[in-house]
């Protein structure tokens, strides 16, 4: 009788290297999923942050909406080197002030009121983040809702998802190895 079993110590290890593959894949999932949404809401907070504040320093004189945008709002904006901007203003009667005209001209701004709206969307052909926020006016002259919408590509967001991701990589191939040699 030919014994072709093999040895306690071949199939501890291939069972015990099975499990942490499975454990290793759904560890890397998750940090995958992890990192996308901590670079998205880092990202969205500056998005939002800038378009609050060209929002708040949009006024009215003489009946007329006077733009006067913050350089700070693009200095936070331009914090991501990799990614380009676009921005747009539109006035409560639903007339482009400044900016790309295009831009989100599918979005029902009545929608957005008491806080920023953010989306994703496309521009140009490029993936982008979009914000949209209000701002009421109730001058005798002009009133309403005047809404500034800023754009900002994903390439930044989406290198700080797959930086975070592969460190988080590193660390579990790491204790995989470092389980299977103990094992």
């Amino acid at each position: 009788m030919t014994r072709n079993d093999s040895s306690l110590f071949t199939r501890l290890a291939v069972r015990v290297a099975l499990v942490l593959c499975i454990g290793a894949t759904a560890l890397v999932s998750a940090a995958w999923y992890y990192a996308r949404a901590a670079a998205d809401d880092a990202y969205d907070r500056v998005l939002k942050g800038a378009a609050l504040q060209m929002a708040d320093s949009l006024t009215v004189d003489g009946g007329e909406m006077i733009v006067d945008l913050p350089a700070s709002a693009f200095e936070l904006l331009g914090l991501a080197e990799r990614d380009r901007l676009f921005y747009r203003i539109v006035d409560p009667d639903g007339k482009t002030l400044t900016g790309y005209a295009d831009l989100a001209s599918g979005s029902d701004l009545s929608a957005v009121r008491s806080e920023p709206v953010v989306q994703n969307g496309s521009y140009s052909g490029d993936p982008v983040r979009i914000v949209i926020a209000a701002r009421a006016f109730s001058d005798p002259a002009l009133s309403g809702w005047a809404h500034v919408i800023v754009a900002q590509t994903t390439e930044a967001r989406q290198a700080l998802a797959a930086e975070l991701t592969t460190r988080a990589v590193f660390l579990v191939v790491i204790m995989s190895l470092m389980a299977l040699a103990g094992t």
